[in-house]
């Protein structure tokens, strides 16, 4: 579906009838924009969450990649990483913390099914708790992947079943360490559907982008985020704007360009 504000005859636009029933989510444009505007909540009801761990007021998680470790990696794919080996993830974890500007001490490891994290302090005022995590292999291995890309290959599900719980899961986790988790994007609805050859699971996401003069109407990019998956684990992520339309916002209060 594309909508847009102004151009066109009406012979171009889809019927209100059409508009109402392929329109994905149940936000208005209007409220849409409001939303993204506020800032706040940048998610729906019941969507993923990862506490912050107590005790800690200033708190950082990264997933390392290959080009954390490798300095030949910087220019090409860039991908998390992803081992079984505790040993070898604390390794990695060591590797990247002595290539940092200030080395954090190791204060505390954790153990989950997806992967081994590994707790570090950064020295200094305000003190900085960073979590560092790799993926466990047998959950899934996202070499294939390029998030330098974005789209396209997307890893490999190694997670036994594959459920629609479980891909819903992985995508809003994986939601959490993309630019889309900032201020001015907001996810409005996270659903799954049932393929021939698997699942998918979409996150309609809203996003602005300003136009920079205050006379100038910003832009707000409607798109699917959707993570498909066969039944062999094999994961695809495919993007698509699906609609766009102008908006300001004044005093708190957003309104709608008419052109």
């Amino acid at each position: 579906m594309l909508a847009s504000c102004g151009g066109g005859g009406d012979g171009d636009k889809p019927s209100p009838a059409a508009m109402a029933s392929s329109r994905p989510v149940e936000q208005s444009d209007l409220e849409i924009a409001q939303l993204i505007y506020e800032g706040s909540p940048r998610t729906p009801a019941g969507f993923y969450s990862d506490p912050m761990p107590s005790g800690q007021d200033h708190v950082a998680t990264m997933h390392l990649k290959n080009a954390d470790i490798d300095a030949s990696a910087a220019s090409g794919p860039l991908y998390e990483l992803c081992t079984n080996d505790w040993n070898q993830a604390l390794a990695w974890s060591e590797d990247d913390a002595q290539s940092a500007a200030v080395y954090a001490d190791l204060v505390e490891t954790n153990d989950d099914t997806r992967y081994f994290e590994f707790g570090r302090v950064r020295p200094g005022e305000p003190q900085f708790y960073v979590r560092t995590r790799v993926f466990k292999c047998a959950y899934l291995d996202r070499s294939s992947a390029n998030l330098r890309v974005g789209h396209g290959p997307a890893g490999q599900l190694n997670q036994r079943p594959i459920s629609a719980q479980e891909l819903r899961n992985l995508s809003e986790y994986l939601w959490l360490f993309t630019t889309f988790n900032n201020y001015g994007h907001i996810v409005l609805k996270s659903s799954g559907a049932t393929l021939d050859s698997g699942l998918s699971h979409t996150l309609i996401i809203g996003t602005l982008v300003r136009n920079g003069l205050s006379t100038v109407c910003d832009r707000i990019d409607v798109m699917g985020w959707r993570h498909n998956v066969d039944n062999n684990g094999q994961l695809q992520l495919d993007v698509q704007t699906l609609w766009s339309f102008g908006a300001r916002e004044s005093g708190g209060v957003a309104s709608l360009c008419s052109s």
